[in-house]
């Protein structure tokens, strides 16, 4: 049949002029005839036809009218990592996105991915949404904004959230950190350290929140005094920040505690960084422990000890958590990740 190129053509046209379905066309012109059955005679009857009349179906249609786009989106935190380049270099942040991949491929999906920093234009991720880019969203390393959470809840966007509070009411994975900093600091307690400090991370991460309150009731458990406004510093998870304070207390003779805990392991190799410059003996002077159990603390003099935070296994498990959150009706129960303790020789 020579085809009338004067009309304008849809599936149901070219399916009508071809005699066959709406169904075989579409798997032609989608690429994926072989593997639904259609003989390379009727595939290329089709190809041949839609070359003669210039036919290309409609994407944004496709998807608008498709139940699920087999597409997620990811959103990073911009500063997840201050003292990198970019968050991608960031040993947790990769981690992540690398077992989001990994379950995202297993099951058929591609996932796309966007930066994310405070007071950008929401429209960037909402439109995400309403142009049917994505089915679901996870994002990773910062506090979603209250009015970001209110409209994914009234538009019922399918959201899931990697180290976030549960508080917040968004199916969320984390590790058991309160558990794992309690069960840290017991370690040192046991070794017999009693003079602590502590470097936390930022102010609104979880995981910073969390291993605080764990490592301050291990001290109260067994009635140990700790001075907040003396002994605690926040340095933001940041390396260089950590080290600078170790090195002023040094300097100003005022380290005098027999044990360093930090929130995560890139601020303890700062501490032990500052340490060895003082002449400090690790850890037969001052302990020094750390969380997350990057690559780097184990290569460090000495070895660090710390807790694994298992960001390649958040990751899978967010993509599980939201994939079921997009294919059931019921909003998925969060999961929580019991870690180990990793004693190694800084403490």
């Amino acid at each position: 049949m020579k085809p009338k190129t004067d009309k304008k053509y849809s599936l149901a046209r070219v399916a009508a002029e071809l005699g066959t379905s709406k169904t075989a066309v579409s798997f032609v012109v989608n690429g994926i005839a072989r593997e639904k059955g259609i003989s390379a005679a009727l595939e290329r009857r089709i190809q041949d036809f839609c070359k003669a009349t210039g036919f290309r179906p409609n994407i944004h249609a496709q998807r608008m009218n498709s139940q699920y786009v087999k597409n997620v989106g990811v959103l990073i935190d911009r500063n997840t990592a201050l003292d990198e380049e970019t968050p991608f270099s960031d040993y947790n942040a990769s981690k992540v996105i690398g077992g989001i991949a990994a379950a995202a491929d297993s099951a058929g999906y591609r996932f796309s991915l966007q930066l994310y920093s405070e007071g950008m234009d929401n429209r960037k991720v909402f439109e995400w949404f309403k142009n049917k880019e994505i089915d679901g969203l996870i994002y990773y390393g910062f506090e979603m904004p209250s009015d970001w959470r209110k409209t994914f809840s009234e538009n019922d966007f399918k959201v899931v959230g990697v180290s976030i509070d549960p508080a917040f009411g968004i199916p969320c994975v984390n590790i058991d950190n309160y558990q794992a900093s309690l069960n840290l600091t017991a370690h040192l307690i046991r070794r017999g350290h009693r003079k602590f400090i502590y470097i936390g991370g930022g102010p609104k991460s979880w995981p910073a929140i969390e291993r605080y309150r764990g490592f301050r009731d291990a001290l109260q458990k067994e009635n140990l005094e700790f001075s907040e406004e003396g002994d605690f510093y926040r340095a933001d998870f940041v390396r260089d920040v950590a080290e600078q304070y170790i090195r002023e207390r040094w300097m100003h003779g005022q380290l005098d505690a027999d044990a360093i805990v930090c929130a995560n392991d890139n601020m303890a190799v700062g501490v032990i960084r500052a340490l060895t410059a003082a002449g400090c003996q690790i850890p037969e002077q001052i302990a020094v422990t750390g969380a997350d159990n990057i690559l780097l603390g184990q290569f460090i003099t000495p070895p660090l000890t710390t807790f694994d935070y298992l960001p390649f296994e958040q990751g899978k498990a967010a993509f599980k958590l939201l994939h079921e959150h997009i294919t059931k009706p019921k909003i998925p129960a969060n999961i929580l990740l019991k870690t180990s303790l990793l004693v190694r020789q800084s403490g």
